[in-house]
């Protein structure tokens, strides 16, 4: 079974139909037993980094969803998309009193210096390494931004993907079997569902 972790972060019934393609068992949900016993998880969100982890925060019966997020971030599959990969960081300077999940080491900065923010449409990814989830698609394909702020991570080997706006930001994380992307996989068109398709088959 996929989760897909209901934290109120928008966005969900859209990414639960793009993995409907290729998997029937999916669920949204925030509860935690549930979410304890998923093969695999992802981690969605649109929206304020301060608000969001103050919703992860709340508790649904005996647990927080930060804590059962903390409890199970690789020992399976996890997806984090767009505000779900930013909360996966130590910090953000939207809201820089509240921290993040701290799965990877690093903080999200706001864009400096460009043409217009956000940073909205398609953009390439340039695959800096060898991923699963990047499997059947050819570099520098095209993906789906909206957000204003980007990640930076602490240790550069976490990047796995590149986007230039001005100037290159990291667009894919991985840590393990922890995967983030800046952009929407489920609004990419083919390129998008090649790698959702991947992240289902994930082992």
């Amino acid at each position: 079974m996929i989760a897909i972790i209901d934290y109120n972060a928008g966005n969900l019934r859209s990414i639960e139909k793009a993995f409907e393609l290729y998997t029937k068992d999916i669920i949204v949900t925030n509860d935690p037993e549930t979410i304890f016993s998923a093969d695999k998880l992802i981690l969605p969100g649109v929206g304020n980094f301060g608000d969001s982890m103050k919703n992860l925060a709340q508790k649904t019966g005996d647990y927080s969803l930060i804590e059962v997020i903390s409890r199970c971030v690789g020992k399976v599959p996890f997806l984090g998309i767009c505000l779900g990969m930013q909360l996966l960081l130590d910090r953000s300077e939207e809201q820089k009193e509240i921290s993040g999940l701290k799965v990877i080491n690093g903080d999200v900065i706001r864009f400096k210096n460009v043409r217009k923010i956000p940073h909205m449409g398609w953009n390439t990814v340039n695959q800096v390494k060898d991923i699963p989830i990047f499997e059947g698609i050819n570099n520098n394909e095209y993906f789906y931004f909206v957000h204003s702020y980007h990640v930076n991570p602490v240790d550069n080997s976490t990047i796995s993907g590149i986007t230039d706006y001005v100037y290159e930001f990291p667009s894919v994380l991985t840590k393990g079997n922890i995967y983030a992307t800046q952009f929407h996989p489920e609004k990419s068109g083919k390129n998008g569902l090649k790698m959702i398709e991947n992240f289902v088959e994930l082992i």
